[in-house]
């Protein structure tokens, strides 16, 4: 059985629908998360490297000036096509949480923060007609998978009056997958019911250093660059591989077009390939390297209060690291918008952003409509 249990793992497509995660989550080590904020989220991530309440860049925390903890909420409700047919899934996560605020009498700000490295929650379920004492018998096989990949952030910020602000943290990647393998039988009085379970642990260490240039009021570029060493595999508390984990390359640009516009562009890759080779030994089909773009804007209608009710929009391209397939990269388009408000003296506010995104690969489509609540204390 745990053979079989590791070549469900290995070989498992969503041909069936009853996943709570996306489809394109299933291989490798499941679908990357993105550590934004709610602002953030709503500008298609275009602002990441300068935003200090997102996880991308740690010298964006140089721009936190108080102290403030962000927590935010996903609603995302998708429609799911696949070869078995197509369905409808909601989902609900809590994908960021950061604490940050600046050391008294020093150019210094330190943060911390919580994010989803990537997601792996699926069920598979699939029907076969086996040979068993040379007689066929129809099996249900259903497979199971809760969890993923966890990124624990400390990072500080350094100041150097206001033209420069260098950064750097320590992420400390961990998380389990508890997977569940579960066969009937048609003849539910010859053959039992078989049920399998599992849990794979990761544990990981990574690095990253950025750094963030303002040229004046109206023009800043913004660098970083992110190793993530690689992973311990331990299936119930056995360690069985390690696996590679990417570097990962961002820059950006923020252009302040006039007093109400503000824009911002990023780009951002991934050696997700590094893991390629040892996904292969574990039985899967690969990994190969990303890239996403992202453009974004936000519109203040009074720049006396900036943060009353500002207008934010932002539109983003990029390729998933883990083939359903192998050879069909699956890819992804998404548009975003978004809003907020602050109030008591702007020590609280609330963001709200939406975005509709499109996922595809060769014979697997998926359309969500993703709902991101955040919540801003500044005491």
């Amino acid at each position: 059985m745990r053979r079989l249990l590791l070549a469900v793992l290995a070989l498992a497509a969503p041909v069936a629908a009853a996943a709570q995660s996306s489809q394109f989550g299933v291989r490798g080590l499941g679908l990357p998360g993105r550590p934004l904020s709610t602002r953030d989220f709503s500008l298609g991530g275009a602002f990441s490297m300068f935003d200090g309440e997102s996880g991308e860049n740690p010298a964006a925390l140089g721009q936190v000036t108080g102290f403030s903890a962000a927590f935010t909420s996903a609603q995302d409700y998708r429609h799911v096509e696949n070869p078995a047919g197509s369905r409808s899934l909601r989902e609900t996560r809590f994908p960021f949480l950061t604490i940050a605020g600046p050391i008294k009498k020093y150019p210094l700000v330190l943060g911390v923060s919580f994010a989803s490295y990537t997601s792996r929650d699926f069920t598979l379920a699939t029907a076969d007609t086996l040979t068993v004492r040379e007689l066929p018998v129809t099996v249900n096989d259903t497979f199971s998978s809760r969890g993923g990949l966890s990124d624990l952030r400390f990072a500080a910020a350094y100041r150097i009056q206001k033209a420069w602000a260098l950064g750097a943290s320590l992420h400390v990647i961990t998380g389990s997958t508890r997977l569940r393998f579960r066969r009937t039988f048609s003849d539910t009085i010859a053959y039992q019911r078989v049920t399998q379970t599992s849990e794979l642990s990761y544990a990981g260490i990574g690095v990253d250093l950025g750094v963030v240039r303002n040229f004046g009021t109206g023009f800043s570029l913004a660098a970083s660059v992110r190793s993530d060493g690689h992973a311990n595999v331990d299936r119930d508390s056995m360690r069985v591989a390690t696996t590679d984990l990417p570097y990962t390359f961002g820059f950006g640009m923020r252009w302040k077009a006039g007093s109400k516009l503000e824009l911002a562009s990023q780009v951002q890759a991934t050696t997700w390939s590094s893991a390629n080779s040892d996904i292969i030994a574990q039985g899967g089909i690969g990994a190969e390297n990303t890239f996403e773009v992202s453009l974004g804007g936000e519109y203040i209608s009074n720049p006396r209060r900036p943060t009353r009710r500002p207008f934010r929009f932002g539109v983003r391209y990029g390729t998933l690291p883990f083939p359903l397939v192998a050879g069909d990269q699956p890819s992804e388009f998404g548009v975003s918008a978004g809003t907020g408000v602050r109030f008591a003296q702007d020590r609280a506010g609330v963001d709200i952003g939406l975005e509709r995104v499109w996922r595809s690969s060769p014979g697997f489509k998926e359309r969500s409509f993703l709902m991101n609540l955040g919540v801003t204390v500044r005491p």
